[in-house]
């Protein structure tokens, strides 16, 4: 049987979270294409989750929650699908996903972006620093352990951004200096996917719009 006090504690803290994501203190902040009370919505379902309302009971696991919402917000991603908030030694950091990061680069270009992680068994050839590679695998049987990966994306026919490429080394090493090491464990393709694409993201435009096609008179 749980424990009154405890219960009763932790209705009280989501009672004080709710109070702290006030809709108004995300509406300066979020793009146009998001509302500030479907954000509060967002965030408010994710603070029902034990694990954050464990962080909500301190000053500053409250602080990084708000943090972590506001950096959300400003980026114009959706908490909990896109953008995650992590919880790490008593406070949230927050963690934009490969999704996410793919977004942000698809509302300015309206191009595709395109990762991929290169295992043993692949046909792997690069052709060069603007050219994608050529990349060929059988993908229902074994092709062993992960040695790199890729991503790019298309500016127009025949055009493409600079050709991110990591191998596994590089791959490692930012997981070991990442805060969060658990969820470099538990999602290995997303995280090394996401990092890709973050790295991409430095060399091409994105946006935090979504930005309107322009329709042909």
């Amino acid at each position: 049987m749980s424990d009154p006090q405890t219960v009763g504690q932790a209705v009280e803290t989501i009672g004080a979270s709710q109070k702290m994501l006030d809709a108004q203190n995300f509406a300066a902040v979020l793009p146009k294409h998001i509302g500030a009370d479907k954000f509060q919505r967002w965030a408010l379902t994710l603070l029902k989750d034990p694990k954050m309302v464990q962080v909500a009971a301190t000053d500053a696991g409250r602080l990084s929650i708000m943090s972590a919402l506001m950096d959300c917000a400003s980026l114009g991603l959706e908490p909990g699908r896109t953008y995650h908030l992590v919880p790490y030694a008593g406070i949230i950091t927050g963690m934009t996903d490969y999704k996410g990061e793919i977004e942000l680069i698809y509302r300015a270009m309206r191009q595709p972006v395109i990762g991929a992680l290169v295992r043993q068994a692949d046909d792997y050839h690069p052709r060069g620093a603007n050219t994608p590679p050529l990349h060929e695998y059988a993908p229902f049987k074994d092709r062993g352990p992960i040695i790199g990966g890729y991503a790019y994306a298309q500016f127009g026919p025949d055009t493409y951004s600079l050709v991110m490429e990591m191998d596994e080394a590089e791959f490692l090493k930012r997981r070991d200096k990442a805060r969060a090491k658990n969820v470099w464990d538990e999602w290995p393709r997303e995280m090394r996917l996401k990092t890709l694409v973050h790295q991409l993201r430095k060399w091409v435009p994105w946006s935090v719009e979504i930005q309107q096609a322009q329709e042909v008179p």
